[in-house]
């Protein structure tokens, strides 16, 4: 884990004055986002390249942090896991790159009700806002860049409600966005309220990377009473590396807890990030010292703008390997291909089954020994 020195961020210039109280004000955090070349300039110095790349890339998919976010940076260059994964990239907007990528992949705009994806029988996807704390250069959602930044109004989320009301077959709803902690607590009260007393539901599921961007969220006791509340609320967060795990993501992860709201991640392989065995080796066991389950590992998405984060398929498979045997079962994700189209996810594991038949099943284990049992494959 990630423990940082007290008050860490006063080494940065630009909040060397800032009152701890007011540092850890999730509002403030918000409020106080760097969206534009000249307020990253007081927090770090650019070379002349990156800022005319930064210029050029932002006019199209725009740029946003966090203070907290942004100050987890160790140097501000594209080898650094945070400052690539928030920092405008000149591939974003380079055709040969990008061309095979689609701005909706999955076809979440085609949709029953405006703001709802329904992919799978027994559940959908609700788009509540398509603002963030902070823009992920490999946002699976990076139209919302484009569109800009909307929440869903009252009447849009009833209809979204009413909609799975009438839907018995309907078992759980992901609520998610942009991201939907950063809503007022009185809006989200409203839609959990409602969510909550539909009796065929059975798990709200709310996405958010609140938790890795702005952790001062679960500070707050009123989101924290919301949570104690509806107890169908699971939360699902997005670590994708080591660096972004720090104490106060352990308060966090502490007070939702303490609500009896599980907590799961998804994390998103992503090439120059976390592409290596032992990345992500250390990233899952740094969840689990805080008591975060690993839950997915995505191949990443192919949204236009995000193609040059994708690695090949089978680096996945060589990293689950890794994993195994290494790794409690805690510990492990399922590592996941989202399909083109709205397909659904497939899962990936490695080939541990060698050969079969009536009378036998010759294994590969961990350690990559050739055991042949007399279990019955068939």
């Amino acid at each position: 884990m990630n423990v940082l020195p007290d008050r860490y961020w006063q080494i940065f210039d630009l909040w060397k004055d800032i009152d701890e109280d007011l540092w850890k004000n999730w509002k403030w955090q918000l409020r106080n986002r760097i969206n534009n070349l000249q307020e990253i300039e007081k927090v770090f110095s650019l070379n002349c390249k990156q800022k005319e790349n930064f210029q050029k890339v932002s006019s199209i998919f725009h740029f946003g942090s966090t203070p907290y976010y942004i100050s987890l940076i160790k140097r501000p260059d594209y080898r650094d896991p945070i400052f690539r994964q928030i920092f405008p990239s000149i591939e974003e907007i380079d055709i040969n790159i990008q061309s095979q990528g689609c701005m909706d992949p999955f076809n979440e705009e085609v949709s029953p009700v405006n703001g709802i994806t329904h992919r799978y029988p027994d559940r959908v996807l609700f788009r509540l806002t398509s603002f963030c704390s902070v823009y992920c250069r490999h946002c699976m959602r990076k139209r919302n860049f484009v569109y800009g930044e909307r929440a869903k109004t009252k009447k849009e989320i009833d209809n979204m409600i009413d909609y799975v009301k009438n839907n018995r077959s309907i078992r759980e709803v992901l609520i998610s966005g942009g991201d939907p902690l950063t809503l007022p607590n009185k809006k989200l009260d409203y839609i959990l309220k409602n969510l909550q007393t539909i009796e065929h539901l059975d798990i709200i599921r709310i996405g958010s990377r609140e938790l890795v961007v702005n952790p001062f969220r679960f500070l707050d006791e009123k989101l924290l009473e919301l949570f104690d509340r509806y107890d169908k609320v699971w939360i699902v967060t997005h670590f994708n590396h080591p660096d972004e795990i720090t104490q106060e993501t352990k308060t966090a992860v502490k007070n939702i807890l303490s609500t009896g709201t599980p907590v799961l991640n998804q994390t998103v392989l992503l090439k120059g990030i976390n592409d290596n065995p032992e990345t992500i080796e250390i990233l899952m066991r740094s969840l689990l010292k805080v008591k975060i389950k690993p839950y997915y590992l995505f191949f990443c998405d192919p949204t236009e703008g995000v193609l040059h984060f994708r690695t090949e398929i089978k680096k996945g498979i060589e990293i689950m390997e890794y994993l195994r045997g290494r790794l409690t079962g805690l510990g492990i994700p399922t590592y996941a291909v989202d399909l083109p189209g709205g397909k659904g996810k497939v899962p990936l594991l490695p080939d541990y089954v060698l050969d079969k038949n009536e009378k036998t099943t010759v294994f590969k284990n961990y350690n990559g020994e050739i055991v042949k049992t007399d279990i019955k494959w068939g």
